[in-house]
């Protein structure tokens, strides 16, 4: 009988994760106790304070500021999120008409500035319509989930604001939620031709934004470390069979099929301002992928 090892986990419930957090898929070697938070962000903090997890999901933004201040954890290249942000931003109609463009000099709300779902809004914004990250000021309702980080200047934080409401009485020129959060009441998306600018995009990069990944723990046995990637990506199958998906599908498994999300959210990490520099492939993945 092979050793079966005890591996702390948290992943929120998807469908390539069901199986595996109900049971019908496992490892002979791998007993995973998983602990359950909600919504699943908390767990970042928790995990970038004191790795009290083997295994954690994590968002890519928040991974790559824990690279970059030297956190003991590493990512695995499997996808549990991600999607087109070009529809994620917001503004009032009301108020008279908006481009992407105009926002130099005005204030723009997003949940935290760390935010993935931001890191992406903004990369767009800056790439497709010329508006740098800072010539913007962003409004922000939470702080972000790397301790040591230190905003930029033109961060401003207004806890508890809703940042929504504020757009609709003109204090903020847009703002910047998820599809999760659905369509504000009473604004309108902000990029006028949302699959263009989208097609445009993926033409140029051939890659699909990443919102969350896999983190696991730099002391966690390497065999161990390939086990849960293993059953992560027996997950994906089952869930998403490969023939199914098509080119844009978001969830994908190993280097080679996530390098180019990842690579444009270290450079669009690094000109906004969240990263003080860009990083190799070798020292983003858990060594166990760059042997």
């Amino acid at each position: 009988m092979p050793q079966v090892h005890d591996v702390s986990i948290v992943i929120d419930t998807y469908p390539q994760t069901r199986t595996i957090k109900e049971g019908e898929l496992t490892s002979p070697i791998l007993n995973l106790k998983f602990t359950e938070y909600k919504p699943i962000s908390k767990a970042f903090d928790d995990m970038l304070k004191d790795q009290p997890f083997d295994v954690c999901e994590m968002a890519l933004g928040t991974y790559l500021q824990a690279l970059d201040v030297g956190k003991s954890v590493k990512l695995l290249p499997v996808v549990m999120g991600g999607e087109f942000h070009h529809g994620s931003i917001w503004y009032n109609p009301a108020l008279g008409h908006l481009s992407p463009s105009d926002l130099k000099g005005k204030k723009v709300g997003v949940r935290a500035y760390t935010q993935t779902t931001g890191l992406w809004v903004r990369g767009i914004i800056q790439e497709q319509f010329g508006v740098p990250s800072n010539e913007v000021t962003w409004v922000t309702t939470e702080a972000p989930h790397v301790a040591e980080y230190v905003c930029p200047s033109n961060v401003e934080l207004m806890e508890g604001a809703d940042l929504a409401e504020m757009v609709r009485a003109g204090e903020l020129a847009a703002v910047i939620m998820g599809s999760k959060q659905g369509g504000p009441k009473g604004l309108e998306r902000l990029i006028p031709d949302v699959e263009g600018s989208i097609a445009q995009w993926y033409e140029k990069h051939k890659a699909v934004p990443i919102n969350h990944m896999v983190v696991v723990s730099e002391k966690m046995d390497p065999a161990l470390v390939c086990e849960v990637y293993d059953l992560l990506c027996k997950g994906l199958e089952l869930a998403y069979p490969p023939a199914d998906r098509k080119e844009t599908f978001a969830l994908r498994n190993g280097v080679d099929e996530v390098w180019s999300a990842v690579e444009l959210a270290i450079q669009y990490s690094y000109e906004q301002g969240l990263t003080s520099r860009v990083f190799d492939k070798s020292e983003v993945f858990h060594k166990v992928f760059n042997e």
